[in-house]
């Protein structure tokens, strides 16, 4: 059985239900009623749970056990400081309809919440600090994202925004930097300034629209995979990483930026409505040169994959980069057990008689039985295909 804490919940009724104004003393655990004082518990206040400087971790687990009073005013501010043990987790009913800006504001131990269906409003500031929050689910009932609502969530890795959200505001992830991999939904039309500065590891963003990537992605020079929903297509777009620095121009008294890698140029054919695809195919000339092996080869994979507005002529070089180098790109993809790849390599002719066989060693020595058996079969039905005879007269 888990000690407990005594923590004062604050709280104030209206004809619409319940509103937690605030706690005093803290617990790993809060569990909020459903129902106080017979009436729903409806909103979460301003400030409810923030805290400037949070409590220690407890050495064990400790269970918050509520006294609940009557209170009147909203906070305006978090505490300082408080006494108890860190939160760890907020157990919130499915009452709930509203939480207040920087309600969580500061809880650098909060890993573990669960946000009830029906809200409709990630608040500004709601999140700030949550240095602890890996994962978080987004009910499918929100419409807006509030400015700076994540801002130093340092361990948030990922965070699937569902479809019908409306407004994302200014600096929502800023400080995010374990974020991997984020989604901007087609229904998103209004998105504010430096939503991903500082998302240092952020590698995957899936636009469900062609609109504002080249203002979201401006803030971050290291390689992305973009995803981006056309309305007849779908992309799939590698974007190289790039270095900067500014050299002085001491005469004229100015900075001049100086770039170093081939993603400023990849940047400069993403457009905040369309993407151009022409010069984008063209510098593959350059990344060939320039960027690491297994980049180059992603890039003409995904190129391939996803051949919206891609000539034929340019097909062709990216078919004969993999062709030129399949050894590696079957051991790349052996290694990171993608059979969807080796299936498109099929699909493309560039598994042969002649290609086959090394493929095979190669799945062999590395022990990778799915991949075998799918070479296997597909040499046995290659193989087994008539081949149209010919005479020479």
């Amino acid at each position: 059985m888990k000690p407990t804490e005594q923590v004062m919940l604050y709280y104030k009724a209206s004809a619409e239900g319940i509103t937690i104004l605030g706690i005093k003393g803290r617990a790993s655990q809060l569990n909020i009623p459903e129902l106080i004082d017979g009436k729903p518990v409806v909103a979460i206040g301003n400030f409810a749970f923030a805290i400037e400087q949070e409590q220690p971790l407890a050495e064990e687990e400790s269970l918050g056990e509520l006294t609940l009073c009557a209170g009147s005013e909203m906070r305006t501010a978090p505490l300082s400081q408080d006494n108890g043990d860190a939160i760890l987790r907020i157990v919130l009913p499915d009452t709930i309809r509203h939480i207040g800006t920087h309600a969580f504001y500061g809880c650098n131990a909060l890993g573990s919440i669960l946000l009830p269906d029906g809200l409709k409003e990630i608040a500004p500031h709601t999140f700030s600090g949550c240095g602890a929050l890996e994962t978080l689910t987004l009910p499918q009932t929100i419409k807006e994202i509030g400015g700076y609502a994540f801002y130093d969530c340092r361990c948030l890795k990922s965070l699937p925004i569902p479809q019908g959200v409306q407004a994302i505001g200014r600096y929502a992830f800023y400080n995010c930097r374990s974020l991997t991999k984020i989604n901007i939904p087609q229904s998103t039309e209004h998105l504010e300034t430096g939503l991903f500065l500082n998302c240092d590891c952020l590698y995957e963003i899936h636009f469900g629209q062609c609109k504002h990537i080249s203002d979201l992605i401006s803030v971050l020079n290291h390689e992305l995979l973009l995803t981006i929903d056309f309305p007849d297509a779908r992309v799939k777009l590698l974007i190289p990483d790039f270095q900067y620095e500014y050299i002085e121009n001491t005469p004229a008294r100015q900075f001049h930026q100086v770039n170093y890698g081939t993603g400023h140029l990849f940047r400069q054919c993403i457009h905040n409505s369309d993407i151009d695809f022409r010069r984008y195919d063209e510098l593959f000339y350059l990344t060939k040169r320039e960027d690491a092996a297994v980049l180059v080869l992603l890039l003409a994979v995904y190129r391939l994959s996803y051949p919206y507005r891609l000539p034929e002529n340019r097909r062709e070089t990216y078919l004969s980069y993999v062709r030129e180098h399949l050894l590696f790109a079957t051991g790349y993809f052996i290694d990171n057990n993608d059979l969807e790849a080796l299936r498109l390599f099929s699909q493309w002719g560039l598994l042969t008689t002649e290609t086959l066989p090394e493929v095979i060693a190669l799945a062999q020595k590395k022990k990778k039985t799915e991949m075998l058996s799918f070479l296997m079969d597909y040499q046995h039905k290659f193989a087994a295909t008539p081949k149209k005879k010919t005479f020479d007269l």
